[in-house]
């Protein structure tokens, strides 16, 4: 068998993937192409070919396991097999259907080929599902479940999009370029999520973002993705990411990628900036030029990309129909890609990743600028650019020539102060960017000595670098806290948590006042994270304060208003003040349902806590009739993986319970439990609540055993309130003159006191 070496190999790959899409009475032209340009790789992909040739005349991996042709109509739990969609270098990808008649839905499910696999296919295969389970947003299509087969195939069913790829589907549905900018803001939220969840995804280009037919946008194949907290053995995730680096998309490629230099946030940013710019312009950053891998690769490398509006100005009918195709004259086109866009573009699209975007948020908030006609941080904040900037925003209510000469009589004395605020957004940025490349250097294996670097590591070391590093700057150390501060929260470490958020609204409050969004924000995840601790009262006056706040800043109707009503309405119930939280809870659903509509996720938190609180006031039909209705529409809109279909589930079950309705409860219950263990693992408090739920149905059956399994499982993870109940709930009385027992409270003791000291 003809071999090469693994150097040879990296150059070799992407021309591979290149030829083997032609049909093959082209790839003579091709191999004489390469040829003229290198002799020697051309010898290599050609005797590859013929090796292949080979191969397949020969029958090679005819018998590999669970081959394509039988796979129809085989069941994987819940699912049985369609058809076959698709097909690649890492295995077949099936369109199944759900088939336990719980309800309809479609699914795409992913085999890897192990015939074809190598060692490190099947680790990039088993890491995609671990990553794509720790993502949950509406943009990115997410897991439902995985598994291995009887013959030891292992598969992962994901969520199924119809869709098209969005440079097709802007161009189909001829979208002008602001309607485009709106539509790849939801990209940008879907890859913001990825981030904030220290996930780079590495392969973004236009057939991995699929738009369905209703214009949702859904992220797709994090198949090379780099879990920046590092996973596995020791030294796992540098092979895996070394071995990974030809599975890039060398047209969406960022430089850093061909280089061997650290993978970062800023990678995916770059690809976003290609993305952008052939959404807008409908070429691509290199032009048509470059032909094969190496061109690519030196294009990315040393040639800066030419402006969108410069690339689009000689006339011709490849010009005319990128215009066409936006609805617009080629020459309106290019003024309205010259300037803002351009710029927004080309820093995204920074051969250095220190200067392009710090992140994939202050890329989107640019693109949010451009659409309301402000001014961009990307473009020099001169006062003539703010000028244009005012005018457009305000062609109806100012005259345009009295504006334009009261704003320069200004000029002479506003451009030292804009000048001084100019440098200081640009050290702002330059301490973002550092603060962000010595967090994420934490996982770089050269500095870890191949050791595995945990996410709590990373925040770790963010925190004491926001601490020291910007205490001369408190809006932006504010603004830095209360991010790492919510991430601790969701991590479950809770007393860190709070103290950073607790620093953080402190000193946004100093710097901002009380009324500032992110004030309000720190101040309602503090009332939630109370909450959770049991610090009702705590949790009371921190609410109180941020929904008055927010009131007179924004108006009851505004989101963070009703955010803090809402979880102020929990904490009265939590309090006793049954009443008063019932007409809170009622007051901020019926806002919700008139402002947002009755499917917004807002509403739907609404409605799941007015439902919470009527059961608590004795209303039980009311409450279980409120929990039905949330899970049916969270079902169609948002399909049983998401968080607010787990809570519709888990509080109905709990309600069933309470009415004495045992076997619906149950059945809520089981349905909830292993769709909540795949999105938040194992470990998750509310996987334990779930636990203890089945294991309270279990005893008042009299099911003594099975009771005692959930318990076991439960104890150690439940919530601690839960456990300071734990003796004088009724419905494990029935328990209590088992050996047992006096073991599952031990657990809950110990639990109790670790919770306690480390608080």
């Amino acid at each position: 068998m003809f071999t090469v070496t693994a150097d040879q190999w990296q150059q070799v790959s992407p021309l591979l993937d290149e030829v083997l899409e032609l049909e093959t009475e082209d790839r003579a032209a091709w191999l004489a192409s390469l040829r003229g340009k290198d002799a020697h790789l051309a010898s290599l992909v050609e005797a590859l070919l013929q090796e292949q040739a080979q191969l397949q005349r020969e029958g090679f991996l005819e018998s590999s396991p669970a081959p394509v042709a039988g796979l129809a109509g085989r069941a994987l739990g819940a699912y049985t097999l369609i058809s076959q969609i698709g097909q690649g270098g890492m295995g077949t990808v099936w369109l199944a259907r759900r088939s336990d008649g719980r309800f309809e839905r479609q699914a795409a499910v992913k085999f890897v080929n192990l015939g074809l696999a190598d060692r490190a296919k099947k680790q990039r295969f088993t890491r995609e599902g671990s990553i794509l389970g720790r993502l949950t947003h509406r943009n990115i299509a997410g897991l439902i479940d995985a598994g291995v087969t009887s013959d030891n195939q292992p598969y992962l069913i994901l969520e199924y999009v119809d869709g098209t790829p969005i440079d097709q589907y802007c161009d189909q549905h001829k979208l002008d370029i602001d309607g485009r900018v709106r539509l790849f803001l939801n990209v940008l939220s879907a890859v913001a999520h990825a981030h904030t969840n220290l996930i780079v995804h590495r392969d973004i280009k236009p057939s991995n973002v699929l738009v369905a037919k209703d214009g949702q946008v859904k992220l797709l194949d994090f198949g090379i993705a780099k879990l920046l907290e590092g996973e596995g053995q020791a030294g796992s995730a540098t092979l895996l990411t070394h071995e990974s680096g030809s599975a890039l998309t060398p047209q969406y490629a960022a430089p850093e990628q061909f280089s061997n230099q650290p993978v970062t946030t800023a990678t995916d940013v770059y690809a976003l900036g290609v993305l952008l710019y052939v959404l807008l312009a409908g070429r691509h950053p290199s032009g048509s030029g470059p032909q094969s891998p190496a061109e690519w690769v030196k294009a990315v490398l040393e040639t800066d990309a030419a402006r969108m509006s410069e690339i689009l100005q000689e006339s011709g009918p490849g010009s005319e129909t990128v215009a066409n195709r936006r609805v617009i004259t080629l020459d309106r086109l290019r003024r309205q890609l010259r300037g803002d866009l351009d710029i927004i573009a080309a820093k995204a699209l920074k051969k250095v990743p220190s200067e392009r975007y710090a992140s994939v948020t202050d890329f989107a908030n640019d693109l949010r600028r451009y659409l309301n006609r402000e001014p961009i941080s990307a473009r020099p904040d001169t006062a003539s650019y703010r000028v244009r900037k005012y005018v457009r925003r305000h062609r109806l209510g100012v005259g345009v020539s009295a504006g334009l000469v009261l704003l320069l009589l200004g000029l002479s004395v506003t451009q030292a102060i804009e000048l001084r605020r100019i440098t200081r957004e640009r050290d702002r940025a330059d301490r973002i960017t550092s603060l962000l490349t010595d967090m994420f250097a934490a996982t770089d294996p050269g500095r870890t000595r191949g050791e595995t670097v945990t996410a709590r590591e990373v925040l770790d070391r963010a925190t004491k670098q926001i601490n020291f590093s910007l205490s001369k700057d408190p809006q932006l150390q504010a603004e830095m806290l209360a991010v790492i501060g919510k991430t601790y929260f969701g991590l479950g470490v809770y007393p860190t948590a709070q103290s950073l958020l607790e620093k953080a609204i402190n000193l946004g409050k100093r710097v901002n006042g009380p009324g500032d969004r992110a004030v309000l924000s720190s101040e309602d995840m503090l009332g939630r994270l109370l909450i959770e601790q049991g610090k009702w009262a705590d949790a009371d006056t921190v609410l109180q304060d941020a929904m008055s706040n927010a009131q007179r800043s924004f108006g009851v109707k505004d989101p963070i208003t009703l955010d803090a009503m809402s979880d102020l309405a929990y904490a009265l119930l939590l309090e006793g003040h049954k009443a008063e939280a019932l007409d809170l809870a009622q007051h901020t659903f019926e806002t919700r349902r008139l402002a947002a509509g009755e499917g917004s996720a807002g509403t739907l938190w609404s409605m799941n806590n007015l439902a919470l609180i009527l059961g608590q006031n004795g209303k039980l039909p009311e409450s279980e009739a409120m929990y039905r209705k949330e899970l049916e529409i969270e079902l169609r809109v948002h399909g049983a993986e998401s968080e607010g279909a787990l809570n519709a589930m888990s509080n109905l079950g709990a309600t069933l319970a309470f009415m004495g309705r045992l076997t619906e409860a149950e059945d809520m219950f089981r349905q909830a439990l292993p769709i909540q263990q795949r999105m938040e693992g194992q470990q998750h408090p509310e996987v334990g609540r779930t636990l203890y739920n089945l294991g309270c149905i279990a005893a008042r059956q009299g099911r003594r055993e099975e009771a005692f399994s959930y318990l076991q499982q439960a104890v150690p993870i439940v919530y601690v309130r839960t456990l300071l109940g734990l003796g004088n709930d009724s419905d494990l009385s029935s328990l209590h003159d088992d050996p047992r027992w006096d073991a599952v409270v031990k657990v809950a003791l110990r639990r109790i006191a670790d919770s306690r000291k480390t608080s």
